[in-house]
């Protein structure tokens, strides 16, 4: 549930959200599911007012970030900028989400397969990316893809901050998002392989049908944010999926990793399906006899999941702690996600206390 949640030092390297929607913040039917920005081209790749400066998307570039197939199938990102983002090397070089960054982070098969960003602000809920309604993402850079002072300063998540969350000194620093491709994406030494986000709702920013197999954030909203019944086996989100979620296919939409920091943390060939985290890892983490080599996530079910030394602890994400997983000092300060706060990051008495990502 993340009811007491707290992703002590978790991670979220790359988490799908299948459908993910957003409902009201929404992410309602965005695709990247090949992820097309089907209605939203992203020519110079906006977004309907978003602009992904000079990200394309011919194949969805994002100038040699392809978002192959990318489509955002009616995925707005209405009022969502991407202010001057780009994804140069798909970075989001400036692509900010608003002077966010993404410096080498790529996303190259990157989903979102019916996923929105309706006003893709996660209506008053936000995901520094996007902004997500008085999102920021200050001076969150993901710089070498650092969020260097990336702090999502006055990124809400509907009075979710993220206030001096920062992923200030997130970092992301040596994180990186260096190669971070997002197919292949590696984040130099942490990976996001093929999150995908399909069917992941975001209630109010809930993640409310948002699955993760049934997991389910069906209610799972992150009201009570949870990752309630979000198993991770098969590591599905089966409706959610991180089914065949590889991260490849893989978002990094609304993880963070504040300081999270995958540092050494890789999720090297970090799929979620031979998913690893080199080092972090994630080894053969699959999600489906998930391990998180190192990391754990050995039986990391994400119901009766454990990520043995990684450790989601008692993380089940259901009564999901991620007890040294962090998600250091992510703090999503004030960060609701509707009554959700991750005050010291909760997510609804979710804490991520000193939470990273």
């Amino acid at each position: 549930m993340f009811y007491e949640v707290i992703f002590y030092e978790v991670i979220f390297c790359e988490t799908i959200f299948y459908e993910v929607i957003f409902y009201e913040v929404i992410f309602y039917e965005i695709i990247f599911c090949e992820i097309i920005f089907y209605e939203v081209i992203f020519y110079e790749i906006i977004f309907y007012e978003i602009i992904f400066y000079e990200v394309i998307f011919f194949e969805i570039i994002f100038c040699g970030v392809i978002f192959c197939e990318i489509i955002f199938y009616d995925i707005i990102f209405y009022e969502v900028i991407f202010y001057e983002i780009i994804f140069y090397e798909v970075m989001f070089y400036e692509v900010m989400f608003y002077e966010v960054m993404f410096y080498e982070v790529i996303f190259y098969e990157i989903i979102f397969y019916e996923v929105m960003f309706y006003e893709v602000m996660f209506y008053e809920v936000m995901f520094y990316e996007v902004i997500f309604y008085e999102i920021i993402f200050y001076e969150v850079i993901f710089y070498e893809i650092i969020f260097y002072e990336v702090i999502f300063y006055e990124v809400i998540f509907y009075d979710i901050i993220f206030y001096e969350i920062m992923f200030c000194e997130i970092i992301f620093y040596e994180i990186i998002f260096f190669e971070v491709i997002f197919f292949e994406v590696i984040f130099y030494e942490i990976m996001f392989y093929e999150i995908i986000f399909y069917e992941v709702i975001f209630y109010e920013v809930i993640f409310y049908e948002i699955i993760f197999n049934e997991v389910i954030f069906y209610e799972v909203i992150f009201y009570e944010v949870i990752f309630c019944e979000t198993i991770f086996y098969e590591v599905i989100f089966y409706e959610v999926i991180f089914y065949e979620i590889i991260f490849c296919e893989i978002i990094f939409y609304e993880i963070i990793f504040c300081e999270i920091i995958f540092y050494e943390i890789i999720f090297f060939k970090v799929i979620f399906f031979e998913v690893m985290f080199y080092e972090i890892m994630f080894y053969e983490v699959i999600f489906c006899e998930v391990i998180f080599y190192e990391v754990i996530f050995y039986e990391v079910i994400f119901c009766e999941i454990i990520v043995y030394d990684v450790i989601f602890c008692e993380i089940i994400f259901y009564e999901v702690i991620f007890y040294e997983v962090i998600l250091y000092k992510i703090i999503f300060c004030e960060i609701i996600f509707y009554e959700v706060i991750f005050y010291e990051v909760i997510f609804y008495k979710i804490i991520f206390y000193e939470v990273i990502f």
